[in-house]
């Protein structure tokens, strides 16, 4: 249960002769903000999406979190492994999160940080202030969603689609968020000037710049590139239960030993529909990175891409992606369980990109993700159950990262391609069937 507290309530908290009316008042504001998770992940891993508040006379605070365990059961390259393997067939402690939610005198305020044991990391995922001046227009300046693509998923299931391992779902950056709605139509300005800045993780599992929520573009050695000025814009509208909208972002790749100025263009055409039982998402991403130098001055095809304190990727620096999701809901009434959302999320990146093998250029190899799963809800208690597979994926592999999302990954795949050790035109659909409980509060 999350606690909630009305201002007027806080203030006369030491007061025990507390009149009829003002315990009515106090429960009625409780009773109005005692909202739950919902049945989907939209509202269970974006808890501020959870609150519209418009009266600039009432006052609240929420707090809340989640305490989340994972298991999976790998089969990579044909094989799996014993139980409890480093990484591998085991239960983890996934995360622990703190949600504080509040608005007083018309401001909001959100702030959500996360640990991650296992990885030794923890970092903000959003931290930002909210003002809404009329119906119309709302600003949301801190650490706040980028608005690009669809919002708040492009996903279902707690694996996310194949952009946000792209940093084109759910990447949140340090700026402003201006919306504007008039009639079926929703507008987004938004400028972030750096990303969000990074947390604490252990240099054993990864650079200390990838220690993020989202995956961002970080420096490395050799490799010093930071984004920096990005833009966004996003319109949207509301046709008979289906969402059309169309994005553009555009920001710089700055190195910081070098100077060099390169850029990254992206844009999104995407849609949302919902009836009754049924939601089904789609969207088609283009992006492109130019210009983008490494510190010795040679151009990028690939740029360094990392999060969750564990690691950084190639990200292969053009490419078209094809992402479709359904979901459908069936209540149950099976003791404590309510509700069963079944889905299936799928991601193609198509990469445009060259590599010389031999003094020959070889076209990069494109990448797959499939999630078919479902999401059980039972009280507080939330339940993902995917059956993830995937090939040239940095996590759905026995060798986490490495060229999957760039060039693609070698014949050797815990090898770096090189004139030895070619793409491999036939990677192997590895699978991962993973299961995370979470208790939310």
């Amino acid at each position: 249960m999350a606690l909630i507290i009305s201002s007027s309530s806080y203030a006369k908290s030491t007061d025990i002769h507390l009149s009829k009316d003002s315990i009515e008042s106090k429960l009625a504001n409780s009773s109005l903000f005692s909202k739950d998770y919902g049945i989907h992940k939209s509202s269970l891993e974006n808890v501020s999406s959870l609150y519209h508040q418009t009266k600039k006379d009432t006052s609240w605070l929420k707090i809340g979190g989640a305490l989340r365990l994972n298991t999976i059961y790998a089969i990579y390259e044909g094989q799996t492994f014993p139980l409890g393997t480093d990484s591998r067939n085991e239960w983890t402690w996934d995360t622990w999160r703190i949600n504080v939610d509040s608005y007083a005198n018309g401001l909001r305020f959100a702030f959500e940080y996360r640990f991650y044991p296992t990885f030794n990391t923890h970092f903000i995922k959003y931290g930002w202030i909210g003002y809404r001046f009329s119906d119309q227009y709302n600003l949301q300046f801190g650490i706040t969603q980028v608005p690009f693509g669809l919002l708040t998923y492009a996903s279902h299931s707690w694996w996310f689609q194949a952009p946000y391992y792209l940093g084109l779902e759910d990447d949140h950056q340090i700026g402003f968020n201006l919306t504007k709605n008039f009639d079926k139509w929703t507008f987004n300005l938004a400028y972030f000037p750096l990303a969000e800045p990074r947390g604490t993780n252990d240099p054993n599992f990864g650079a200390y710049s990838s220690a993020r929520y989202s995956y961002d573009v970080v420096p490395i050695e050799g490799n010093n590139n930071i984004e920096r000025n990005q833009i966004n814009l996003r319109t949207t509208y509301q046709l008979q239960g289906t969402e059309l909208g169309i994005s553009v972002q555009q920001m710089e790749i700055y190195n910081q030993s070098s100077k060099n100025k390169g850029y990254q263009w992206a844009t999104a055409l995407h849609a949302e529909w919902t009836k009754s039982k049924w939601n089904l998402k789609s969207e088609i991403i283009y992006y492109h990175y130019t210009n983008v130098e490494n510190d010795a001055g040679t151009d990028l095809s690939s740029v360094q891409m990392g999060a969750y304190g564990f690691g950084t990727y190639d990200v292969a620096s053009e490419a078209l992606l094809y992402v479709i999701g359904i979901a459908y809901d069936i209540p149950v009434k099976w003791g404590p369980i309510s509700n069963i959302q079944v889905y299936n999320d799928y991601s193609y990146v198509q990469k445009a990109g060259e590599t010389l093998i031999n003094g020959t250029p070889q076209q990069f190899q494109d990448t797959q993700q499939n999630v078919l799963g479902a999401l059980i809800s039972a009280g507080k208690i939330y339940t993902y159950f995917d059956f993830a597979s995937g090939y040239n994926h940095p996590w759905i592999s026995d060798s986490f990262g490495g060229n999957a999302l760039g060039a693609g990954r070698g014949e050797s795949y815990h090898e770096p391609i090189s004139d030895n050790n070619p793409i491999d035109r036939s990677p192997y659909w590895n699978t991962r069937i993973n299961i995370n409980l979470g208790y939310y509060f």
